[in-house]
């Protein structure tokens, strides 16, 4: 079993002290204050991950991908510095390590053009396999999913964050083929009596007979979490990630798809021989870190969990990351096990 993707990251966005993050292990939960750097953590990754290619054209990263995700360099660069940086490493070997600059060494910031400043230097570089097949095969469900699900799923299209690029893709292609995880993903609907007990869940941009542009946005919930699902089970990725899973799912269904998720990330952990994919979930939901410490502590057993409990999770399999602040300073605190309340209450304290 490899080590996992290790993230480097200092001086970007809210991170003013360098936080490291390694992904070796079925689940990583990221929770925490508004503000802290969740989401944005897990778009410039996806970023950095999209540009891991043989060849890396860095006019893209550049001029493209970091300026439409974020706007102008000091959107990215931490506000008391002039310059950040992330690497990545997968094994102990480094893959990528980017630098990020407010502006043009030695300019002052008056004399720059905004839109043609360059401000990323690429300073070291590598896309080998495995490697740039599991860079293109991660992949992030964005906070953005619900409205661009519904474009592709009815086979439109909506033009997506750059981070979400091949979470589109991904989907648009589970649509042509009328993957069976579709059906999969919205069955605890069915089980709830929300949908009727149809024989085609999904069939070309149509769910339980509805067009899917009218469909419940709990059901297009669900069916954005399809393309995870599929990761999860087949590997060979750095990772699934799913941002705010809780978006349009009820107090039960939030309940019900962590588990499953957790249970799929688990499931091709066993029985990927190599590169199983993690999944890195980030949640604001105190419903979704109780029912995954319920399955750590217990196990779920409830009609909603379709994987057995050989594929439950146990303490070893997870790890939890809570970004908080404190008299201003952000602190990362990554800890083994899923988030217990003492652990929460350090960045609570209201709870």
């Amino acid at each position: 079993m490899s080590s996992g993707l290790c993230v480097e990251i200092d001086n970007l966005g809210p991170f003013s002290k360098k936080v490291k993050l390694e992904l070796n292990v079925p689940l990583m939960v990221v929770t925490g204050e508004t503000g802290t750097g969740k989401s944005f953590l897990l778009r410039l990754l996806s970023l950095l991950l999209k540009n891991l290619k043989q060849t890396l054209d860095v006019r893209t990263l550049e001029e493209y991908d970091l300026k439409n995700e974020f706007g102008h360099s000091r959107h990215i660069v931490h506000e008391k510095a002039e310059e950040g940086r992330i690497m990545l490493s997968y094994g102990g070997e480094l893959l990528a390590d980017v630098e990020i600059y407010s502006r043009p060494a030695g300019r002052p910031s008056a004399e720059i053009n905004e839109m043609r400043a360059e401000f990323v230097k690429v300073a070291k570089w590598k896309g080998e396999q495995p490697y740039t097949e599991l860079a293109e095969r991660s992949v992030m469900a964005p906070d953005e999913r619900i409205p661009l699900t519904r474009y592709i799923l009815s086979a439109g299209w909506a033009s997506p964050p750059p981070s979400a690029s091949a979470f589109s893709s991904l989907l648009a292609s589970m649509r042509d083929k009328e993957h069976w995880l579709l059906e999969e993903m919205i069955m605890p609907m069915v089980e709830e009596g929300l949908l009727p007990r149809i024989r085609s869940y999904f069939s070309k941009g149509v769910v339980a007979g509805y067009d899917v542009r009218n469909v419940s946005s709990a059901a297009i919930a669900l069916l954005s979490l399809a393309p995870i699902a599929l990761r999860l089970q087949e590997g060979r990725a750095f990772f699934a990630a799913v941002d705010t899973l809780e978006l349009h799912l009820s107090p039960l269904l939030q309940a019900a798809t962590a588990v499953n998720l957790a249970r799929w990330a688990k499931k091709g952990w066993v029985e990927c021989e190599e590169h199983p994919t993690p999944l890195l979930l980030v949640t604001h939901s105190s419903i979704v870190l109780s029912a995954l410490l319920t399955e750590v502590e217990e196990g779920v057993k409830d009609k909603l969990v379709r994987l057995p409990d050989s594929y439950r999770l146990t303490e070893d399999d997870v790890k939890t990351v809570i970004f908080y602040r404190e008299e201003g300073v952000l602190r990362c605190d990554a800890r083994k096990g899923v988030a217990l309340p003492n652990h929460l209450r350090e960045y609570a304290r209201f709870l």
